[in-house]
């Protein structure tokens, strides 16, 4: 039997996802074989929670985030660089610092948090930003672009 999960009239602005997630869609994210849950969305703050997919074979693309952000590896087996991360891995990444490419050797699940509102910008400055059901729209193409080519832009180092 289904356990009910009612929103509590306090998160009936807030965007989110209570229960078992297998009763809620795969959002495909604008690169092959990446889709994310959003879980919580708070429209004040931004801050957002979700589950992340890579498929077997598919690679996120390397980024960077203007908010802080945490993943927890639950399944799966990602490679970036010479590093591989198994489940049960946890980092934090600082706003501002590039990460990625994360290429799966096998389908991974990713446990995300984002302080504000998730705005992916790539190396070559194109840039998207979530809507609150986790739906990405492109932003453009930042102009500063040339400038990102550092380990963090926000820090400038």
């Amino acid at each position: 039997m289904d356990v009910e999960f009612p929103t509590p009239p306090e998160l009936e602005k807030i965007f989110c996802r209570l229960g078992p997630h297998d009763r809620h869609p795969w959002t495909p994210l604008p690169w092959p074989g990446i889709h994310n849950k959003v879980l919580l969305f708070d429209h004040l703050t931004g801050a957002t929670m979700e589950l992340a997919r890579v498929e077997k074979g598919a690679t996120f693309p390397a980024h960077y985030h203007t908010t802080l952000q945490t993943l927890f590896l639950l399944s799966g087996r990602l490679v970036t660089g010479s590093t591989v991360i198994t489940p049960g891995t946890f980092n934090v990444i600082p706003p501002g610092k590039l990460h990625g490419p994360f290429k799966a050797e096998e389908e991974a699940i990713q446990l995300k948090y984002f302080s504000a509102v998730p705005v992916y910008i790539l190396e070559d400055g194109s840039t998207y930003i979530y809507k609150r059901d986790g739906r990405t729209t492109a932003a453009g193409v930042l102009e500063f672009a040339h400038r990102l080519h550092k380990q963090n832009f926000i820090l400038d180092i």
